[in-house]
């Protein structure tokens, strides 16, 4: 029987989308296996592209990709930077960068965007009260620019005091740039900028809206920094909110650690400044990048990670250090989901029989990753790993102490979106004197916490094996 115009288009329009769907799944497909990082996460977004195509396509546009389109551009802009500077032979002229660096540095060193850096002075900050003291008495100080960026940025008292320093030292003559995350800025609106925009704040979102840059809202940037005129940054845990300080009724402290990072090694963090206000305004900022040395003598390395690196730098570095340990690996993270490679890492370093201890919150803000870190506890436990969970509050801080002289502090968790997709940004700080008083924070922190619970029955056993599959997306 011979169809109709009108039969023909609706025969063929009820054809064509799923045809489209199908088209767009193998395509998506093909790129799933060209990119993928890790077979399990590669096979998984395989299947259910092939088979569920309509649901599965909007997830990987938004989830799945691997690749952080774009930012390439931003590392060659802040390479030239330093290029028509001279920065490098500079540093070294200047014999700031370290030149009789240990076996485990080395590798570390060949991860990041600079070398590790002699005459630092690094001061360890352990809550929010200290954290926030210090950044308001160096943005106070400050004469020339003021970079902040925070993952969270909250519109509540500690919000507003930050707003309000950074409109005082710009209404003096300060450069301030401000950069945040989207995502994790969620509740941030623009009244919040108003008053910035007034007094000559620059300040923009990580992800600009932009389509294509709108397609790689799962990759977020986790970053918590601060540089106050070349010469100090901070970096750590802390974003900007009361939970910090402990002024929301009714909830749990968040505990968390921090840095002040005083000489050379500042201009590592603000390089890491430069390169995401790149990315998010296709500009390259006017700093100062001369070299303010101190009387300490700390050697420290930064080390910035993302979806643009050509490894995965954050995993590696975890991995680094684990295997260096001779003596003692101290950890303390507010999620625990290791990849395969750390997860191997731990293994040997206990098989060797050294001091690992790892530090847990006992109340998690995310259930899944909670009862995902159930389970490689029990796995890791086996083998002499003690792990104990924090008592007083929500443990927030991402600290690793290797032997007597390796800290390492900073954004990461240890959960595959920090170790693979999120932005980060940790110091690493080569000093015994420095390692001393992390291990006295640590022990604090462990004298107020217990012993992790083992699993009470088959069901909830089950469940934590359950919630590891995730594991690849948590």
């Amino acid at each position: 029987m011979a169809w109709t115009t009108a039969e023909f288009w609706i025969e063929g329009y009820k054809w064509a989308w799923p045809a489209l769907f199908y088209g767009l799944g193998l395509l998506a497909t093909i790129d799933a296996i060209w990119n993928g990082r890790t077979s399990q996460g590669t096979l998984a977004w395989v299947t259910v592209l092939t088979f569920i195509p309509f649901i599965a396509l909007p997830l990987y546009l938004f989830f799945g990709s691997r690749r952080f389109h774009g930012y390439k551009n931003a590392r060659k802009a802040s390479s030239k930077v330093l290029k028509e500077l001279h920065f490098e032979q500079r540093m070294c002229a200047n014999a700031f960068i370290n030149s009789d660096k240990s076996p485990a540095i080395i590798p570390l060193e060949a991860l990041s965007r600079l070398p590790q850096s002699e005459e630092n002075n690094v001061r360890l900050l352990i809550n929010g009260e200290q954290t926030f003291a210090h950044i308001f008495n160096a943005i106070e100080s400050a004469k020339e620019t003021i970079l902040v960026q925070f993952y969270i940025v909250n519109d509540d008292e500690l919000g507003r005091r930050l707003k309000q320093a950074l409109i005082d030292k710009a209404e003096q003559g300060v450069r301030v740039y401000f950069l945040y995350d989207e995502i994790g800025s969620v509740g941030l609106r623009y009244r919040y900028f108003q008053q910035m925009k007034k007094s000559g704040i620059e300040f923009s979102r990580f992800n600009p809206r932009k389509f294509r840059r709108r397609l790689q809202l799962n990759f977020r940037n986790h970053r918590k920094l601060v540089v106050v005129d070349s010469k100090t940054c901070f970096i750590g845990g802390h974003n900007v909110g009361n939970e910090y300080l402990g002024r929301i009724p009714n909830e749990d402290l968040w505990r968390d650690t921090h840095l002040q990072i005083d000489g050379p090694a500042t201009l590592a963090a603000q390089l890491s400044f430069v390169e995401d206000w790149y990315w998010a305004q296709d500009n390259v900022i006017n700093l100062n990048w001369q070299v303010y040395p101190t009387e300490s003598n700390v050697k420290t390395l930064i080390i910035p990670s993302g979806p643009a690196d050509a490894t995965e730098t954050m995993s590696l570095s975890f991995v680094q250090l684990i295997l260096s340990a001779q003596k003692r690996i101290w950890i303390a993270t507010p999620y625990f989901v290791p990849d395969l490679n750390v997860m191997g890492a731990l293994q040997l370093a206990a098989l060797k029989g050294l001091d690992i201890r790892i530090l847990l919150p006992d109340k998690s803000d995310n259930f899944i990753i909670s009862y995902a870190t159930r389970n490689y506890v029990s796995q890791l436990r086996k083998l002499g790993i003690t792990f104990l969970q924090y008592q007083p509050g929500f443990l927030h801080q991402k600290t690793l102490l290797v032997d007597d002289h390796l800290s390492y502090i900073g954004s990461a968790n240890l959960d595959n979106r920090s170790l693979r997709i999120n932005f980060e940004l940790n110091a690493l700080i080569e000093d015994k004197a420095f390692a001393k008083d992390v291990e006295s924070m640590l022990q604090e922190d462990f004298r107020v916490s217990i012993n992790f619970p083992k699993e009470s029955n088959f069901f909830t056993t089950l469940a934590t094996k359950a919630a590891r599959l995730f594991s690849p997306i948590l």
